[in-house]
């Protein structure tokens, strides 16, 4: 049976700290990535995520509030949270484990928040709050064929030491779509091979003089097409 959608198996095999995640358009790696992050919350009570865009209007309203509407269709959080919750509920910023009441009305606390929005264009805005319990960062269509923000790589490393501090424990998955000959993040981090990977493969680099790994991947073609979003 052809695989539908992306899974994050094989590079999460590599255990790297960062995860860059490239390729067609809609099979699913923003769906695989919230689902793993759902997951990752029911099995380690309490493990948030931080789901970060470039520019602030990809994660406010409407459009912040249709992220999980896959994954709530499809009834995932009922299956990861073995019946707990029904659905995630997005409001002002942050999403929420919930239930539904009989109107459709979603029921929620605030100690079922398990993840943030972020966007660079507004990083300072986030620069006094702390995350302790936010383990996996996604930032999701970080490749562009419009315009990078001025300083973007920069931008984007406060935004992760924000929430990492000096914790070893924080995961980020870096999800993209076409591949630009121009990327500010594959110059800063020094990747030089992704123009010439072949679709299927993953490669491993050290990052600069640390301990820390980054991991690429040019997903395979899915077989199949859904109806899911990228």
């Amino acid at each position: 049976i052809p695989m539908k959608y992306y899974s994050f198996s094989k590079i999460n095999a590599k255990k790297a700290t960062y995860n860059v995640v490239f390729g067609e358009r809609s099979n699913g790696k923003t769906y695989a990535s919230l689902k793993q992050a759902v997951k990752e919350y029911a099995e380690q009570g309490g493990s948030q995520f931080a789901y970060v865009r470039r520019w602030k209007e990809d994660i406010t309203g409407r459009r912040a509030s249709l992220l999980f509407a896959g994954i709530n269709t499809n009834e995932e959080v009922a299956k990861l949270t073995a019946g707990k919750f029904a659905g995630v509920h997005y409001f002002a910023s942050k999403f929420y484990l919930c239930n539904y009441d009989e109107n459709g009305k979603p029921i929620y606390s605030d100690s079922d928040c398990i993840g943030f929005t972020m966007s660079l264009s507004d990083g300072e805005h986030d620069k006094s709050t702390s995350f302790p319990n936010v383990r996996t960062i996604i930032f999701d269509e970080f490749l562009t064929n419009k315009t990078y923000l001025v300083n973007e790589f920069v931008l984007f490393m406060n935004t992760v030491s924000t929430i990492v501090r000096r914790r070893e424990d924080v995961k980020i998955y870096m999800l993209g779509n076409t591949v630009n000959k121009f990327c500010p993040y594959f110059q800063e981090m020094g990747l030089e091979n992704v123009a010439k990977m072949k679709q299927g493969t993953i490669d491993v680099y050290k990052y600069g003089e640390s301990k820390l790994t980054v991991a690429v991947e040019y997903c395979a073609s899915t077989e199949e097409k859904g109806n899911n979003t990228t």
